[in-house]
């Protein structure tokens, strides 16, 4: 499974064009995100790459009218911080979507605003009235997270 789960992901994001991609893509073969557990509020059965997966592909359902690169970006770093890699585990002492952001700067990675906001803020709660366009990402990776942790 996590072969087939890596051949995934790596082919999802060879597909991205953006400036600190391959960085990023480097880290992960080095780190242990394809063999590390997810996050430990989750009850999810597979690995963090495996969630991160998951994710993705409940994000494509769930609102298929999001820019697909995003979605790819949103979902399968959103928890890139609980991987390991020696000179990276301490990049930052924020919190758990936080950690992520700034371990996704320290690579050179270009987020976008509304990927930036997913990502930092995916285990938190955004109030109704403050949801807008540029909520739309986070809205949707926030409620697909929380699915996929269930194991569901």
């Amino acid at each position: 499974m996590v072969e087939h789960t890596k051949t995934e992901i790596i082919s999802l994001l060879s597909d991205v064009n953006r400036e600190g991609i391959s960085n990023v893509i480097a880290y992960l073969h080095q780190s242990d995100y394809f063999t590390a557990h997810c996050h430990h509020h989750h009850r999810f059965e597979g690995g963090l790459a495996e969630h991160s997966l998951d994710v993705y592909k409940k994000m494509r359902t769930m609102a298929p009218e999001l820019s697909d690169e995003s979605c790819r970006i949103a979902a399968l770093f959103h928890d890139i911080c609980t991987s390991h890699l020696s000179g990276y585990d301490a990049v930052a002492h924020h919190h758990h979507g936080q950690r992520s952001v700034d371990l996704l700067d320290v690579l050179g990675f270009d987020l976008h605003e509304d990927e930036r906001l997913a990502i930092s803020r995916h285990m938190h709660h955004v109030p109704k009235e403050d949801i807008n366009e540029s909520t739309r990402l986070w809205s949707c990776l926030h409620q697909c997270d929380k699915i996929s942790a269930r194991g569901i």
